[in-house]
């Protein structure tokens, strides 16, 4: 090690404050970049597990090939493994609720399906022979019939043909009579079956939406498979990047199968995909973020190397009157980057990683509920080399950058000017004048301290641009957290039910499925229900009535000419009396109002969420001005029957903002509205047609609604009414609240961490301009100044450092906060407003990130004695 490497550790050693706040900035900087990294790394390899727990860990599945084909796949050398499956056959689920799936399918799985294709066992174990199988549980939930392990099933085999004599397949929905074709089962055979296990329902790879048959699945034993039989080839290559070329390879030209396709979400996620754009979207945020914590770390690391720089100034003009050349200076300041990187930048890595690591932890269940496999694919942390060495050199070539201008600066210093210091103030009398109002409202000391800040306007702008940089970064991140989680909270509206039953009935229920509803509202997991009934009909509203924004808008999109009534479509809701009593007790009205048949009644309620198309972002809105319309002429046309008109008056006695339970609090397009009405005026209006309502559906809002899902199943199927029509969607409810909540947990943690940055930075820089003034305050001291207006003096400071801060830095905040609203509008329609709670603690930190930086850096030099101090340097 050279004099000069030895001289700037001793340096180091010696300004211990500044070198371990230096070193925790690196740090705090380092483990923000190592989170994001990291994250990312973790977040690719958790979509990887989950489409492998989804669909399947393959790359590529050829459809009906057959025995010489399988044969020739399996001896490639680009293939690693391959599973086959084939279709045994066709059988009538016997007692099903589902008219578009009567079937049974019975599936064959080689031993290397069972490990390559998802089989998600709720109960029991996988088949071992052919005569056993797994049945899913969606043949219970769907189709209404339920198997247990251990039961034997005796099903009649065979294929599905049209009359044509075509043969269908699972990829070919049912065919009914209506459709113009119809099919039927030719049985071929009779296999028995034992029920070993019970399943989750198969992905969608081996089991469509629409596929007509359950899907059983058992043990293939591929040495009964005949010359004329096909089969399913899922294929995982050696190298996965090489499949798209799988057509070269394999040559697949010469084999016989019937259609081949790639599994294309396992290879986007692998970023093997044509397809990059997720991949380029993933890298874009992350380099914008690791972009924002660069800025905030550069401007903090540079500080510090700048103070440096000035504290050695005399220093470097030393060593430059005895032969040391401005190179020598520069690499002095490059090694001492680089000191302070090999210490902060482990460190931070190992940090980043440990604090990512946690939260991940801590939020692996909201994870998990946002995804449909959630509970058996888990967000983990997964560390990967390029994340690391990524995480390093982004760390490195910040401080690097950092270091650069204070290392340049270093070789410009003239010794002579160096030695005598004459280059750190260089100001005239007119450049320390005050205003005389300033020594009226301050005092000496006020006039003393704001005549500081213009003698050292290195210093001073120094800091006042690290408090700039903290206000502006903590502001901005908070608006950014505030405006992402409203429009996250706004574009998944929230419902104020758990689960739904569609019941397909029209008019007044049954009596059997109204004891089905009064069963389910008496369980115990059900807090309440409700029975809805929707209708669309429209109206004519007078331009008088309408606001001016929305009639401008129908006039350009060229609904109406200007000047006419404008066509507003109206969404009727009905409900049970029971809800519409405690609807309208809530709203403070009177029921007698609304439940009258003579004169039809109900309540509007005028508020729009939608999705704009044109402008591709969700809007919010309203369609009536201050002054509303007593009553809406409405008009719904029967086209059931011949688009027969039916015409009605209803009165709007009341507007509201709520809806009752189990109706939405918006309607889903620009140009309509809802209104409520009771059930007693749903059976009168529009002479008494209640086929025109669409059929009723039950609302239920649950305290355990998983629990109360399988209990309603069980109530619907004793009933014998189809349970497939229920439907939980208290998992999409709450897949929105953890998205919002992960967003703010992100957010805040990005905010906390840039704010410790930015405290740094200005500690760092107070402390270090206190201690080059020690020789200024001692003189002060010398000629008279009592400790009372020293300390008033230091507090003025302080208020002028944080009022300069104050002044740049809320309006730039202000400035960055609209243009993230600008940002924002672009997806989802919101007002512009201010993190107020954001802004008053950012003027609240600056002061006190101030007067505690001020307290403690004079903490060391207050009691100490004045002549030593004058006779000091700081070299």
């Amino acid at each position: 090690m050279n004099v000069m490497n030895r001289v700037t550790l001793a340096t180091l050693k010696r300004s211990k404050t500044r070198t371990i706040v230096t070193i925790i900035g690196i740090i705090l900087s380092t483990a923000m970049i190592a989170a994001v990294t990291t994250f990312i790394s973790s977040f690719q390899n958790f979509l990887i597990n989950y489409t492998k727990a989804d669909t399947g860990d393959w790359h590529a599945v050829l459809y009906d090939a057959d025995l010489d084909t399988i044969e020739s796949i399996s001896q490639n050398r680009e293939v690693q493994e391959v599973a086959v499956t084939k279709g045994i056959g066709y059988a009538l689920l016997e007692g099903g609720l589902n008219e578009y799936k009567p079937y049974l399918y019975v599936l064959g799985f080689d031993e290397k399906a069972f490990e390559m294709l998802p089989v998600h066992l709720k109960s029991g174990r996988l088949p071992q022979n052919e005569n056993e199988v797994v049945v899913p549980y969606h043949v219970f939930t769907n189709g209404g019939v339920q198997y247990k392990v251990g039961d034997t099933i005796e099903l009649d085999i065979g294929y599905r043909v049209l009359d044509d004599g075509t043969v269908l397949g699972q990829k070919d929905y049912y065919r009914h009579e209506e459709d113009g074709a119809s099919e039927k089962l030719v049985v071929t055979g009779t296999r028995t079956y034992k029920v070993v296990g019970i399943c989750e329902r198969p992905s969608f790879a081996i089991e469509e939406f629409s596929a007509p048959g359950y899907t059983l699945i058992t043990v293939l034993d591929k040495s009964k498979l005949g010359e004329n039989d096909t089969a399913n080839v899922y294929i995982k290559l050696k190298n996965p990047r090489r499949v798209y070329d799988i057509y070269d390879n394999l040559g697949m030209d010469k084999l016989q199968y019937k259609d081949y396709e790639y599994n294309d979400d396992l290879l986007r996620f692998m970023g093997i995909s044509q397809n990059d754009n997720f991949t380029a979207v993933l890298y874009s945020l992350a380099a914008i973020l690791i972009a924002l914590i660069m800025a905030g770390s550069v401007s903090f690391i540079y500080n510090s190397f700048s103070i440096s720089v000035s504290e050695r100034k005399k220093y470097f003009g030393l060593l430059s009157s005895i032969g040391a050349t401005a190179q020598q200076l520069k690499h002095s300041v490059f090694f001492e980057a680089l000191v302070l990187a090999a210490i902060g930048i482990p460190v931070g890595v190992l940090s980043g990683i440990a604090g990512i690591g946690v939260t991940l932890h801590l939020l692996r269940d909201m994870f998990a509920s946002i995804m449909a496999l959630g509970d058996r694919v888990s967000m983990t942390l997964s560390v990967s080399i390029p994340s690391v060495i990524a995480a390093v050199i982004l760390a490195l070539v910040t401080i690097l950058i950092s270091a650069y201008i204070p290392a340049w600066r270093s070789g410009k210093i003239s010794p002579i000017d160096a030695i005598r210091q004459t280059t750190d103030i260089k100001l005239t009398a007119r450049q320390v004048r005050t205003w005389r109002l300033t020594r009226k409202l301050f005092g000496m000391e006020g006039d003393l301290a704001l005549k500081n800040l213009k003698r050292s306007r290195k210093r001073y702008r120094s800091t006042v641009v690290s408090l700039f940089m903290s206000i502006v970064l903590f502001v901005s991140a908070s608006s950014f957290s505030m405006y992402l989680m409203d429009s996250v909270s706004n574009v998944y509206q929230d419902v104020d039910y758990d689960l739904y039953y569609f019941t397909n009935e029209r008019g007044d229920l049954k009596d059997s499925t109204l004891e089905v509803y009064r069963d389910i509202v008496l369980l115990d997991s059900i807090e309440q229900g409700s029975i809805v009934r929707e209708l669309y009909a429209f109206t004519e509203i007078p331009k008088e009535y309408l606001n001016q924004s929305f009639y401008d808008e129908m006039i350009d999109n060229g609904f109406i000419p200007h000047g006419e009534e404008a066509p507003i479509n109206v969404i009727l809701y009905s409900v049970d009396r029971d809800t519409f009593k405690y609807y309208v007790r809530q709203l403070g009205l009177d029921e007698s109002l609304f439940t009258n048949p003579d004169s039809p009644a109900g309540i509007a309620i005028d508020y729009q969420h939608y999705y704009d198309d044109q402008q591709k972002r969700f809007i919010n809105s309203s369609i009536f001005s201050s002054k509303k319309p007593e009553s809406i002429a409405l008009t719904v046309v029967h086209r059931e029957d011949g688009e027969r008109q039916l015409k009605e008056d209803i009165q709007l006695a009341a507007f509201a903002n709520e809806a009752p339970f189990g109706v939405p609090d918006y309607a889903p397009s620009f140009n309509s509205i809802l209104v409520v009405v009771s059930d007693e005026i749903r059976k009168a209006i529009f002479d008494g047609d209640e086929k025109i309502w669409n059929p009723a559906y039950m609302n239920f809002d649950a305290v355990g609604p998983f629990e109360a899902e399988q209990d309603i199943m069980d109530i619907l199927v004793e009933a014998g009414l189809p349970p497939h029509n229920l439907h939980n969607i208290a998992r999409n409810v709450q897949n929105s609240r953890n998205i919002v909540t992960i967003i703010s947990v992100f957010s805040y943690g990005f905010i906390i961490l840039i704010s410790l940055i930015s405290i740094a930075n200005v500690f760092n820089t107070i402390s270090t301009n206190i201690n080059l003034r020690r020789i200024e305050f001692a003189m002060l001291k010398s000629v008279g100044m009592t400790d009372s207006s020293f300390n008033r003096m230091l507090n003025y400071e302080c208020v002028f450092y944080g009022l300069k801060a104050l002044l740049y830095g809320l309006p730039v905040s202000v400035l960055v906060t609209y243009l993230i609203h600008i940002s924002i509008r672009q997806g989802v329609e919101m007002p512009f407003r201010l993190p107020a709670g954001s802004i008053v603690v950012s003027v609240l930190s600056v002061f006190f990130v101030v007067f505690a930086s001020m307290v403690y850096s004079m903490r060391k030099i207050r009691h100490e004695n004045i002549m030593d101090a004058i006779k000091s340097e700081s070299i």
